[in-house]
């Protein structure tokens, strides 16, 4: 089976259910899969080649299935841009891809418009600005199915660039036979079900919107995209479309449940809520299960592993509010096409409890890293794949994440793992986010730094009291020498803190924010 194959079987069995909603367009499976085609010809007819590959710098939007699925059918290779990115940096990777063609949205044309002015061919949804008109192209398509018969699963399906710590974003490859995987994976542990109706905010542009796009369509469901996160427009969607499941960061979750406090809905349809990014405090677990009256489930994973690898299962969430609030921060255990182990640097695999880099091995891992041997070779090993993230099993094989490699703090050469601190003022009620970091200092090399967003109207003593729940939960090397507060903190599109922006900033400081 190839990912285009996930189109075509749909539409064969149920031509006239819904496939896709967004905004006032909505597309049958029937439709989507003639609209895959009719790109895939197109693309084809301008002497395209398989293996060839095309960007797509699109916000969410209706066409994000039928792209994904056209340049499948055709056999070529979607690149998926952040529509964030400044015109240097989409020229940089249109460039080290080595695309030849382009699908532009048009609100991100006045700034991704000259880098894709390089390409071949460029089409344009929304407009002709920096290329021909999508429908335009779409009707000189054809209706039939091009995949070649010589594509097979092992094929490269996208390539999605992740940002760096420093120097430029690695192109990481993914084949048909790892998104299947990660489809079939995601599947079981979210227990899918053929008439799910699966809303997006998150981007479809990162590895989990890409992953959304086939899991969430695997099995003839519908999926709703939204352009973007807004509390009330996803309840409004949940209660109008009968919404069944939906993925979000702990801060969608809040900012939800605090609109749905000012206006009730009925979300009585939604059955399950995938967070990840960071875990909940059990307040914040507790107060969602009770109010939306659904499950919750975590995952964790990388684009390098195709998604996820772990999966913390809603009867963990109720065991948690139960009483074994441990387990909110863990994130899960192993899921079916995965396999975890924890290593020390010489890759010696080690016992439950101690800290060390977590290598996963996964049907849907990607397949290295394009043009970057050398970085291939020490991430994807034959024993699995080195995640570069820190962190620990328990007996029970709960994963718990003490943070990225490169964002361990050494403190008089001590190892502080900043997610050890962050989980503990986390659970403080006056928090809403947190970050910890580390920055030179010149007595102890490195000193942790704790930067929070805290809840409502700051309270005068909260820095007080932060270093007070520290001194009770953590070792004396791993207390934060000081506490910044800010109104936000800088997030990535997946909904990550970006932890080298805010040491850039606490480094060389701006004249904003406080500290204590």
């Amino acid at each position: 089976m190839l990912v285009g194959d996930i189109a075509r079987r749909n539409a064969r069995r149920y031509p006239t259910k819904t496939a896709v909603m967004s905004g006032g367009t909505r597309l049958s499976w029937a439709a989507v899969d003639e609209r895959a085609n009719r790109l895939a010809t197109y693309l084809l007819a301008q002497r395209l080649q398989p293996g060839d590959r095309v960007a797509i710098c699109a916000r969410n939007t209706a066409e994000w299935p039928e792209l994904s699925f056209g340049l499948a059918k055709a056999g070529l290779v979607s690149v998926p841009i952040n529509i964030r990115l400044s015109a240097p940096e989409i020229a940089h990777i249109l460039a080290d891809s080595g695309t030849r063609a382009g699908v532009l949205h048009a609100d991100q044309a006045p700034v991704a418009a000259d880098p894709f002015g390089a390409l071949d061919h460029v089409l344009q949804i929304g407009g002709t600005d920096a290329g021909r008109d999508y429908e335009t192209a779409l009707a000189a398509g054809r209706a039939v199915d091009p995949t070649p018969a010589e594509l097979r699963p092992d094929d490269v399906q996208f390539i999605l660039y992740t940002s760096g710590t420093t120097g430029h974003p690695k192109g990481v490859i993914h084949s048909h036979r790892g998104m299947l995987a990660q489809a079939a994976d995601t599947a079981i542990v979210t227990e899918a079900r053929h008439d799910d109706v699966t809303l997006g905010t998150t981007p479809s542009f990162t590895a989990g919107g890409m992953i959304r796009t086939v899991a969430g369509l695997y099995l003839g469901q519908t999926l709703v995209l939204h352009p973007r996160f807004d509390p009330e427009a996803v309840l409004d969607e949940i209660e109008r479309s009968r919404v069944t499941m939906t993925t979000f960061i702990p801060t969608m979750l809040m900012r939800t449940l605090k609109v749905l406090t000012e206006q009730p809905r009925d979300v009585s349809s939604l059955r399950r809520i995938s967070y990840g990014s960071a875990p909940v405090p059990p307040g914040l677990a507790e107060e969602a299960i009770q109010r939306l009256g659904c499950d919750l489930q975590q995952r964790y994973g990388l684009t390098e592993a195709g998604g996820q690898a772990t999966i913390l299962t809603p009867e963990d969430h109720r065991r948690a509010i139960a009483g074994e609030e441990h387990l909110l921060a863990s994130c899960g255990r192993e899921t079916p096409f995965a396999e975890i182990a924890i290593v020390d640097d010489e890759g010696k695999v080690l016992p439950s409890g101690e800290t060390g880099e977590i290598v996963i091995r996964s049907d849907a891992a990607a397949l290295g890293y394009w043009n970057r041997p050398e970085a291939t070779t020490a991430t994807f090993r034959p024993e699995g794949l080195y995640s570069g993230d820190l962190g620990w099993l328990d007996e029970a094989g709960y994963l718990y994440i003490a943070g990225r490699k490169t964002d361990m703090v050494i403190s008089g050469g001590f190892n502080v793992y900043p997610a050890e601190i962050e989980r503990v003022i986390a659970g403080h009620p006056g928090v809403d986010l947190v970050t910890v970091v580390g920055i030179p200092d010149p007595e102890w090399g490195e000193t942790p730094v704790a930067v929070v967003v805290p809840k409502g109207t700051p309270d005068p003593g909260l820095a007080d009291q932060l270093r007070e729940l520290c001194r009770g939960n953590l070792a004396g090397y791993k207390q934060p020498r000081r506490f910044e507060f800010r109104e936000a903190l800088p997030l990535g599109p997946a909904g990550k803190i970006l932890k080298r922006e805010v040491r850039a900033e606490l480094i060389d400081p701006a004249p904003t924010g406080t500290a204590s």
